[in-house]
């Protein structure tokens, strides 16, 4: 990705202080696509629509990540990050009533020899774990996120620590509320929102192993003893032009609701598989299969997701993509094709989107 970066000599705040480097990073993608998808579920049941969809491939935003060397091998870390609808120029990224600026990203940290500690809004454990082991990207429209939102959280309020040791990287996270617009940080519950994560990956560049688990608790102080279980894993290898990935997700599932505070009926449980292919033909033109299927162990309720790209670059920085889906519903369940589609229980969806993608 090319980025315009700006380098600032800060001067000294003590004698005999060296000057610190800071480096700005300015950078952003632009995607918007046509999307045709059928049995949309209405209030007279399923119907075809043709619409306009923003961040398919990759969420458009608009990012600032500044980088301030202060010798010995430490530097100081921050990144604000927006997300942005690219076909009504919205802000992406709200939950509830909340509404974010910076909703993709927002923190400041450290980072030195033994890994980064950084606080802020950041991205889940979990979902850096997708971005390794789903070759879609973990994008917004048709990938494994329409069969668990899980692979793509981000927790407000956190606290994160990363380090890579060779080819081993560590990852926690805790938060004091994952998601400010769901409630947490309540006054005498200290479990409210509450968020615990982690990851421990493996990878020779060609060869990849890695296991990642999310924990939420309920937002409420009633809520706050029910907890949402995730334990991710996944491996990937790589031969010359052909990438494999194979995926397992064990989920738990205590609470739901619109705000995390609603006890379920009975807990639930959910087994989740997934197979991936990429082969690039050219150096500007690859093609990415996927299969995914989801266990509920509640009921015989048990989708399929299967998912074809075409992605053809026409520079370093611009490509053009087209991607098929077909949701395959199973004794009323009701999965969609993608983020911003429904579909009547029972009822088979196929969504098709052409789009376009900048990076800058």
């Amino acid at each position: 990705m090319n980025r315009a970066k700006l380098a600032v000599l800060s001067l000294p705040f003590a004698t005999g202080l060296a000057c610190a480097q800071t480096s700005v990073t300015l950078y952003g993608v632009a995607d918007v696509g046509v999307e045709y998808a059928n049995n949309v579920r209405t209030a007279d049941g399923g119907h075809s629509v043709v619409r306009m969809q923003p961040g398919n491939q990759s969420g458009s935003r608009f990012g600032i990540r500044v980088l301030e060397d202060l010798g010995a091998g430490w530097k100081a870390v921050a990144l604000l990050e927006n997300g942005t609808n690219l076909d009504t120029g919205t802000l992406a990224n709200g939950t509830g009533s909340t509404q974010r600026l910076f909703g993709r990203s927002a923190y400041v940290g450290m980072q030195g020899p033994y890994g980064s500690l950084t606080l802020g809004r950041q991205d889940a454990p979990i979902y850096d774990f997708a971005k390794t082991y789903d070759l879609l990207g973990v994008s917004a429209r048709y990938s494994i996120t329409s069969m668990d939102p899980v692979f793509s959280q981000r927790i407000d309020n956190s606290l994160k620590y990363l380090a890579n040791f060779g080819g081993l990287t560590v990852e926690t996270s805790y938060s004091t509320g994952w998601d400010t617009g769901f409630g947490g940080e309540v006054p005498g519950a200290f479990r409210a929102g509450q968020q615990l994560g982690g990851q421990l990956a493996y990878s020779t560049g060609t060869f990849g192993v890695a296991a990642a688990y999310d924990q939420t608790q309920g937002s409420t102080a009633a809520s706050q003893g029910l907890a949402n279980k995730n334990l991710a894993v996944g491996t990937a290898s790589t031969f010359g032009a052909l990438k494999l990935v194979a995926g397992y997700r064990w989920g738990r599932s205590e609470y739901g609701g619109a705000n995390g505070s609603t006890a379920l009926t009975s807990t639930l449980r959910t087994d989740m598989y997934w197979l991936q292919a990429a082969y690039a033909l050219t150096p500007t033109f690859s093609l990415t299969g996927s299969a995914y299927y989801s266990n509920n162990r509640n009921s015989n309720q048990d989708p399929w997701l299967f998912i074809a790209l075409a992605d053809y670059a026409l520079s370093k920085r611009t490509d053009i993509y087209l991607t098929g889906a077909y949701a395959l519903n199973r004794n009323g369940s009701s999965l969609a094709v993608g983020t911003g589609n429904t579909v009547q229980p029972g009822s088979n969806q196929t969504g098709v989107l052409l789009g376009m993608r900048h990076k800058f």
